[in-house]
């Protein structure tokens, strides 16, 4: 498959382009060099991306790549396919490859006390790519499990809508559980688990939790995420050694004020670890009702880039966190279609294959949630604002009644 896979790209007069001027994106151009195909430029579908070059090659932004090119070859190189897909498909490209794929027979293995974050990124390129391109199986790339209302910090503009919680608590750690039973039972397999809050080490039953995923065999990877202000305790510090996890911890700056302590322990004690910076985050934590049309939210939530992070809250199935949160905080009437409640679905062995294809159909095939209505929109060209601006207290928003 492969090869003739690469005597199709050789043989075509089409330009080739790579999508995704990222780590994979470059070892993807790499690979394309070994093979003798010459790449013309990448693509990418942030703004801020494209401004710059990438391996010394011009960076097109997506919704730009019509007017430059008729037609191309593309290399997809992003884990989330199927949106790129989407994307070239309304633009009208049609020729395009796999990189999941084409770096199929790269080397991902691991070090027992630590993940090198390329092969990380080529693997879930890879594993996220097949299952795309195998929908027998129903293989989720990534899941955000909401283990903490509570924050250290106090954000203004938090996408997750931390700002809003007056009184914030820590989620039962049965339910956690139980939700997480509940899921693998209809999964496949699950790329990464994505531990969120609020801050994940404000709640002390985040080893339990942990543990229960390493031991989950569909599940690959476990990604618990920190705003680097509280150490974990040393008696935790087992649970985060294990190969399948990682934190990341958000650096922003002075208030995270333990990232170097963090970091000291983590190195210390072999525990895998990245740092994110940010230089802006995206303006869209706002609450309130818009009262579009159908199709303005449909067209809302095509170009959402937080779509397919999907979430799981209370035992509910969201498709983003945005969604999950407004939820938990009941700024959103009880939307029952804008989410999947797995704590109502039975386990009939003989239900198990009805309720995948539930899953997998809100997944491939929701056109738009009634909460998008609330939402300002996440395209990845939207409006930015300063990260981390903290405020005093909480932000007022109205509040529906108690759900029943």
């Amino acid at each position: 498959m492969l090869e003739n896979i690469l005597k199709e790209i050789r043989s075509s007069k089409l330009p080739v382009i790579i999508n995704g001027a990222g780590v994979v994106g470059k070892v993807l151009l790499s690979f394309c060099k070994q093979e003798g195909i010459d790449v013309e430029c990448f693509c990418d579908g942030s703004k801020k991306v494209a401004k710059s070059n990438f391996c010394s090659m011009e960076v097109i932004h997506m919704p730009e790549l019509k007017t430059r090119y008729d037609d191309a070859i593309i290399l997809i190189s992003s884990a989330s396919i199927k949106d790129v897909v989407d994307t070239l498909d309304d633009m009208g490209f049609s020729h395009w490859y796999s990189g999941g794929v084409l770096l199929k027979d790269s080397d991902v293995s691991q070090k027992a006390s630590s993940i090198d974050l390329t092969k990380f990124a080529i693997e879930n390129c890879i594993l996220c790519h097949n299952g795309y391109l195998n929908p027998d199986k129903l293989f989720i790339r990534s899941v955000d499990l909401i283990i903490t209302e509570r924050c250290s910090l106090r954000c203004k503009d938090c996408s997750n809508l931390m700002q809003y919680y007056e009184n914030p608590i820590n989620c039962d750690t049965d339910m956690l559980l139980k939700s997480i039973d509940n899921f693998c039972t209809f999964v496949d397999e699950v790329m990464e688990f994505r531990i969120i809050g609020g801050e994940v080490f404000m709640n002390r039953e985040w080893p339990t939790i942990v543990k229960r995923l390493t031991e989950e065999p569909k599940t690959k990877r476990i990604v618990l995420y920190s705003n680097g202000t509280i150490l974990p305790s040393k008696e935790s510090l087992p649970y985060l050694k294990n190969g399948k996890v990682i934190v990341t911890i958000s650096d922003y700056g002075p208030l995270s004020r333990k990232i170097g302590e963090l970091k000291q322990l983590f190195e210390e004690n072999q525990i895998s670890y990245s740092i994110l910076k940010f230089d802006d985050w995206l303006d869209c934590s706002s609450i309130k009702p818009h009262n579009r049309s159908i199709k303005q939210n449909k067209e809302l939530y095509h170009v959402c880039c937080a779509k397919n992070m999907l979430t799981l809250s209370d035992g509910k199935l969201f498709s983003c966190p945005y969604a999950a949160n407004a939820s938990r905080l009941r700024a959103v009437p009880n939307y029952k279609t804008d989410y999947i409640d797995l704590f109502q679905e039975s386990f009939d062995t003989e239900r198990i294959p009805e309720i995948k294809n539930k899953i997998k159909n809100y997944i491939l095939h929701k056109k738009y949630l009634k909460t998008c209505d609330y939402c300002n929109g996440r395209p990845l060209s939207g409006k930015e604002v300063q990260p981390a601006t903290q405020i005093d207290k909480p932000v007022k928003y109205h509040r529906y009644k108690e759900r029943k």
